[in-house]
């Protein structure tokens, strides 16, 4: 039997608890350098007018992850994205504060939180475990050496959250994407953070009353995971 709405709320990760794409900056500062430089330029060329396309952006995603990884070591690739996770998460500024705390006040609430996110599995992991969250539940996605073999985006993050024996409704949802609609719509508390007006006027379209939105921003000094 799934997980019932009471106590589950959804998280989700990239620009709602770390500022940034995870993989992405992963790919360019690690995969995309030295001799594959060059590459990665004639890459982002070719792939950014279909990137800038919604409905193809996983597509170019998916090619963008497997040429940057190919030729790399399974085991080596996976110890790489752990390192890079735990030092993204101590980078000054790079956690979103009032998105950590928002978790941890759930958590203290006794709730179910659970963190789905289209990152790949073990780098998410390593920045949750690095700023104190080992004990959140996360559904991501995932690889095999250069091969992607579950890309947890839009709609297929409902499938995941279903393999993982949770199925809707849940009783709060947060996220910036509206590729996360049907994550936000399953939820009887959807939050969208840090929208734009018109990405506010689209979710209310199909979320009505329910939407509510939240600006999280992280003070110009200190530690935003206090």
């Amino acid at each position: 039997m799934g997980a019932s709405a009471d106590g589950t709320v959804i998280f989700d990760f990239d620009g709602v608890l770390l500022r940034g794409d995870a993989f992405g900056l992963f790919l360019r500062r690690t995969a995309f350098t030295g001799a594959r430089l060059p590459l990665a330029v004639v890459l982002l060329v070719l792939l950014a007018p279909i990137a800038a396309i919604p409905a193809w952006r996983p597509w170019a995603a998916r090619w963008m992850s497997r040429i940057g990884l190919w030729g790399r070591n399974a085991d080596e690739l996976q110890a790489a994205l752990e390192r890079f996770g735990t030092d993204l998460g101590a980078e000054p500024g790079r956690v979103i504060g009032p998105g950590l705390r928002m978790i941890r006040t759930h958590l203290a609430a006794g709730d179910r939180v659970i963190v789905v996110t289209a990152c790949e599995h073990t780098l998410a992991r390593a920045v949750l475990d690095g700023i104190g969250l080992a004990g959140v539940e996360l559904v991501a996605s995932r690889i095999h050496g250069p091969k992607l073999i579950v890309h947890n985006h839009g709609a297929a993050k409902m499938a995941q959250l279903a393999a993982h024996g949770v199925t809707p409704p849940w009783r709060m949802a947060y996220s910036d994407s509206l590729s996360d609609l049907p994550i936000l719509s399953a939820a009887e508390q959807p939050v969208l953070v840090n929208a734009k007006a018109r990405q506010v006027t689209r979710a209310r379209r199909l979320l009505g009353a329910r939407l509510t939105t939240a600006t999280w921003t992280n003070p110009p000094a200190g530690d935003a995971r206090r």
